[in-house]
């Protein structure tokens, strides 16, 4: 069989070449061993043309795809999870922030003062996230101290939550105003230093 000679090359081993694509691999062997065994005759030889240019089959598409799509969707949960836990963290934080305001309010007024003029339990807006605070005071039985807890918890986009903070507090200025009846206070500083022995 005659090719076109401008169409293909040849190299010294055998293989053909066409000029403007990839290598064409022509195999020949021998059939008459094959023929042999099946048939018992003997016969030519077989030539066979093979491309190396190799193509993705359709389940090589579909295997990628498929890691395709569970990389990506594994990269989409991960980062709204992590925006999840930004914002779970900053609500956490808002929170924190106003229970540590109640209770330095409570120590500027004083217990004995905030437990008789002040709230003890509101609602403030953050944001777009409205906390609910609660004080409780109680007396302690020594001294001035007061045992001091602000609560607050929330529910927001991200999930709720709830936090809480105590302390103890001294009031020294409402025990000196009970005792000597007066009516002028001194300055938070001075009225929460504990009185001179």
């Amino acid at each position: 069989m005659t090719a076109r000679t401008s169409a293909f090359s040849r190299d010294p081993k055998g293989s053909a070449f066409l000029e403007f694509g990839a290598p064409l691999q022509i195999h020949c062997e021998s059939t008459k061993e094959r023929d042999h065994e099946e048939t018992g005759q003997t016969g030519g030889s077989a030539c066979r043309r093979t491309s190396s240019r190799r193509g993705m089959t359709l389940v090589e598409v579909l295997v990628a795809s498929v890691l395709l799509g569970v990389g990506v969707a594994g990269l989409i949960f991960s980062a709204t999870l992590g925006m999840r836990n930004q914002q779970r963290s900053e609500q956490r934080m808002a929170a924190l922030y106003l229970a540590q305001e109640k209770l330095a309010a409570i120590e500027v007024v004083g217990p004995r003062f905030w437990s008789l003029a002040e709230p003890s339990r509101g609602t403030e807006t953050r944001g777009n996230v409205a906390f609910e605070w609660s004080v409780q005071i109680e007396a302690m039985t020594e001294g001035e101290l007061f045992d001091v807890k602000a609560e607050v918890s929330w529910l927001g986009p991200g999930g709720g939550g709830e936090v809480e903070l105590e302390t103890l507090l001294n009031d020294y200025e409402a025990a000196a105003m009970t005792a000597a009846g007066q009516d002028e206070r001194e300055s938070p500083v001075e009225a929460n230093r504990p009185p001179a022995d």
